[in-house]
């Protein structure tokens, strides 16, 4: 309804639709029956909910505070955004609530891989947990890396991966109410780092590339990836992560 009033939906997020007029944007998120609007174009902010109203019974529920397991608090540093109700959920769902918190999400050094000799776990179980890490790492890229170890094994789980899991619960634990925060940094640049280990699969010797992405000094993409291939040499597993 909204491309036939000058929106366009993103290629990429299929949610998100997008308007420019006078060097202003105006975007807009639908998600079953939540939407979000944000725009620096107040007119046609309010102009889109009377078109949206117009055609949709909706209630206003004013700033955002909460959408999909997301806490959104504002402060005079910027905007904070956190899972930690998700997170405390998550910990009573699994029995977490009360064990012994860690300071890291992974063991250094952890030579997980498939052995012949593994002790399977309920699968399912395993598969749930590994789906709702990933969407907790929305904003904590701070099990990213570890997240994306877990999820190497959906097929063939073991007791050894399902401790991993655990211990990504007791860091949890650990660091409850961590999460992004967005600001005035005074700049607009845009950067980007990378990294990349060497032969960090035990099982194939694929190395793991990782990268994140800052705008205006805001952290607003991230990723940890095993690369498709072999490097031969740490140099390799660098440029493959670059690219």
């Amino acid at each position: 309804m909204v491309t036939y009033i000058g929106y366009y939906q993103s290629h990429s997020d299929h949610t998100l639709f997008v308007k420019r007029r006078s060097g202003k944007v105006t975007t807009l998120i639908i998600y079953v029956d939540d939407i979000i609007i944000t725009s620096d174009d107040t007119k046609e902010m309010m102009r889109l909910e009377r078109n949206l109203a117009a055609k949709f019974e909706m209630k206003n529920l004013g700033d955002l505070k909460y959408f999909l397991g997301v806490e959104v608090a504002r402060s005079s540093r910027g905007i904070f955004l956190s899972q930690r109700k998700y997170v405390l959920d998550l910990l009573k769902e699994t029995g977490m609530l009360g064990c012994k918190p860690v300071d890291t999400p992974i063991v250094e050094k952890h030579y997980l891989g498939i052995y012949p000799d593994q002790e399977p776990v309920d699968k399912g179980r395993y598969q749930r947990l590994v789906g709702r890490m990933i969407y907790l790492s929305h904003t904590r890229l701070d099990i990213a890396y570890a997240v994306s170890v877990m999820s190497q094994f959906m097929h063939s789980p073991s007791v050894d991966y399902m401790a991993a899991i655990m211990r990504i619960l007791a860091y949890l634990k650990f660091a409850l109410g961590k999460g992004i925060l967005y600001a005035c940094h005074g700049h607009m640049r845009i950067e980007g780092f990378t990294d990349a280990d060497w032969a960090g699969d035990v099982t194939n010797r694929r190395s793991t590339s990782g990268y994140f992405t800052f705008v205006e000094g805001n952290l607003v993409t991230w990723r940890s990836k095993k690369q498709n291939v072999v490097s031969r040499c740490s140099a390799e597993a660098e440029y493959m992560g670059m690219a």
